[in-house]
């Protein structure tokens, strides 16, 4: 009598995992050029995906909330401040991706604390490079089959 297979044998002896719609999931480097794309440039991630709506909403949200943070005047963050607050919000300020050193790069030297929104531009600054990992996260997500 002959032994059906199941699917964990298929996939142990042909040595790819698939996915759900049946298609062999990337491989680790793919993955890797996927999510450096999609923290650099907002949205990236998605429009390599071929998700084109989603990559516009979420790159034009992105940036459009680091300029509101730097027009309302919000302060860069130092890592070597020595207080892990400040740490913490240079690391959300950078995974805003190559937002931040283009500001940089053309003059934006940080917040001025005595504007009346300065506080709410940082808060802008940081809260677009968490969106902007949210959005990463959710590229890789994708890209694993574990969402539509």
């Amino acid at each position: 009598m002959a032994k059906r297979t199941t699917e964990a044998e298929t996939v142990v002896k042909s040595g790819v995992e698939a996915g759900r719609s049946g298609m062999a999931l990337p491989k680790t480097g793919q993955l890797v050029w996927l999510c450096i794309a999609a923290w650099l440039i907002p949205g990236c991630g998605h429009f390599m995906l071929g998700k084109r709506g989603r990559a516009l909403i979420l790159g034009t949200a992105i940036i459009l909330m680091f300029l509101s943070g730097l027009a309302m005047k919000g302060e860069f963050y130092a890592m070597r401040s020595g207080s892990i607050l400040q740490s913490l919000g240079f690391l959300g300020e950078m995974c805003v991706g190559v937002a931040l050193p283009a500001a940089k790069f053309f003059g934006y030297s940080g917040g001025d604390p005595f504007f009346v929104s300065a506080d709410y531009g940082t808060a802008f600054l940081v809260s677009a490079g968490m969106l902007n990992v949210l959005a990463i996260l959710d590229a890789f997500d994708i890209s694993m089959e574990r969402k539509p």
